[in-house]
């Protein structure tokens, strides 16, 4: 028995005498309500033993239990998620470590070449890679990067290559870059790593596999192109804009907007009568309903039938 158990023990023991002596001084007094009393203090003092003794069990496993997720042996928690690492790993850690070293030292140094020289490698072999990826053979990515061909920003390529000289800078600049090497250093950084991330766009493919040989053809018009009509057939869409029309005959496709106007003026001279006709088919129809009725001669109106 631990000495947590036998402690709570000799707790329990104690609050079962002092019951008791309550209990016998309310006896001895001879009331009856005392006694009724005595009675429910033992009662719950034995209803807490009970539940005390259950609730100790449980926290105590017998070992036939399997181990807590979050226990020191089991790995599914390891290390728990308490003490993991507040500082996980990012894909731009490095190259922001690298931005930060060159920046100190070209504030310790004082001079702006100093904080280039800390920069210029991981540029120069991140602008080689992405020219090598994208098809380009390494010593010419390599030469490309020496003579400055590879961006028409000559700032960027003076960052990358010592040897090329950028633009005169004026003499605002020049003090500014005595006064403040490090916002120098960062700001051409900067414009580095975006003329850097723009050549890698021109010689990476968008979508790997985007500049691979078709194997099965492209049929036009292209599905961008489609629309659904109001009966549920795809059709071109020739105005984005337009209102959908109504189900079209079966025999009857849509018409094109790069047809030829005179196929539309036939199809229109189909469907419109000239006037003339139109003219002639209503003197008929007026004709037919202006021909006296026939009587049979009975004198009752009843115009005969056939």
């Amino acid at each position: 028995m631990t000495s947590a158990r036998r402690a709570g023990v000799a707790l329990l023991g104690l609050a079962f005498v002092v019951g008791g002596v309550a209990l016998g001084i309310a006896g001895a007094s001879g009331g009856g309500q005392s006694v009724l009393t005595g009675f429910a203090v033992l009662i719950v003092l034995l209803a807490v033993a009970v539940a005390g003794w259950k609730v100790w069990g449980a926290l105590e496993p017998d070992g036939s239990a399997p181990p807590v997720p979050w226990a020191d042996d089991e790995p599914f928690a390891n290390p728990a998620p308490e003490r993991t690492i507040r500082e996980p790993p990012l894909s731009s850690d490095g190259l922001t470590a690298v931005v930060e070293e060159a920046g100190a030292t070209a504030r310790k140094s004082g001079t702006v070449d100093d904080g280039l020289d800390v920069l210029r490698p991981v540029l120069r072999e991140a602008l080689v890679d992405a020219l090598v990826q994208g098809g380009v053979v390494r010593a010419d990515a390599e030469a490309a990067v020496s003579d400055g061909s590879w961006t028409d920003d000559d700032v960027a390529a003076s960052v990358l290559e010592e040897t090329i000289s950028g633009p005169d800078r004026s003499f605002r600049k020049r003090v500014y870059a005595w006064l403040f090497p490090e916002r120098v250093v960062r700001r051409l950084a900067r414009r580095s790593m975006g003329a850097v991330a723009d050549a890698a766009d021109e010689a990476l493919p968008t979508v790997p596999g985007q500049t691979a040989p078709r194997t099965v053809p492209v049929v036009q018009p292209r599905l961008e192109e489609l629309t659904r009509g109001a009966d549920g057939r795809l059709e071109r869409a020739v105005d984005p804009d337009a209102v959908a029309r109504g189900p079209r005959p079966p025999g009857d496709g849509p018409v094109d907007a790069d047809s030829n106007p005179n196929d539309v003026d036939s199809i229109s001279s189909k469907t419109d009568s000239s006037p003339d006709e139109t003219d002639a088919n209503a003197g008929a129809v007026d004709g037919v309903r202006a021909a006296p009725a026939e009587s049979d001669g009975v004198g009752d109106g009843e115009v005969n039938r056939p």
